[in-house]
């Protein structure tokens, strides 16, 4: 009898588990990322390196100011392998034990209901320039998890997954008596404040990481310039 019942238990556990992956939108927006980061913005470095037939050049891997660009380019690539990696095989799953976050190149995260202490819902993130959303009540643009634990909160965004996993996740912590809050409206700095170490750099300061990133472009192609020519 405990045996049927064991069995029983187990596949209820496997039909109310969900796993949800990136949307297609997000798995398309890393794709035309990484073209753009890799290929269109380095495109004055690839002329170069195509249309000097450098790799004839006897000072290629050998003089390290000569070989300079070239292995800047090598990094700019495989930064954007792995920002790729890690959002196409980004997996959540959520079921009646708790949830589980995981992916290439990112920290798997496991916690059971019973350590989550509270469950925040941001209903509309404010980012500067961004238009209101028009989406239903019900939509969630940030939902983050905090454990009992001093670590970081896990954050559930709109960006990367559907509003159909974040729901799962809202309803699936209330059914297990987590406190839900929900925030209709904030700017970044004010869930930052709300619940510490919530969002990353990029969201906290979208201009600074813009402004770093175009100079890095730049310097990376008048180096280049320099160096190879044209």
């Amino acid at each position: 009898m405990s045996d049927t019942a064991e069995l029983s238990d187990q596949r209820r556990d496997r039909t109310s588990s969900r796993v949800f992956g990136p949307p297609p939108a997000a798995v398309i927006a890393a794709l035309v990322a990484a073209v753009v980061f890799a290929l269109a913005l380095e495109f004055l470095v690839i002329i170069s390196f195509i249309g000097q037939r450098l790799w004839n050049d006897p000072r290629l891997f050998h003089d390290l100011v000569f070989t300079l660009p070239l292995i800047v380019w090598m990094l700019v690539v495989l930064a954007t392998l792995v920002m790729v990696a890690r959002i196409v095989t980004t997996w959540l799953t959520v079921d009646d034990r708790g949830l589980v976050l995981r992916g290439l190149f990112r920290r798997t995260v496991r916690a059971e209901w019973s350590q989550v202490r509270r469950v925040v819902d941001v209903v509309d993130v404010v980012r500067r320039g961004a238009e209101e959303l028009d989406g239903p009540a019900r939509s969630h643009d940030l939902v983050l998890v905090q454990t009992g634990t001093e670590a970081e909160p896990v954050a559930i965004g709109g960006r990367f997954f559907s509003r159909t996993a974040q729901a799962a996740l809202v309803r699936r912590a209330e059914e297990h008596g987590v406190e839900v809050e929900r925030i209709e409206r904030a700017t970044p700095a004010e869930v930052n404040e709300h619940v510490p170490h919530a969002l990353a750099v990029t969201d906290r300061r979208p201009g600074l990481v813009f402004a770093v990133v175009a100079l890095f472009y730049v310097a990376h192609n008048v180096l280049t310039f320099i160096i190879w020519g044209l």
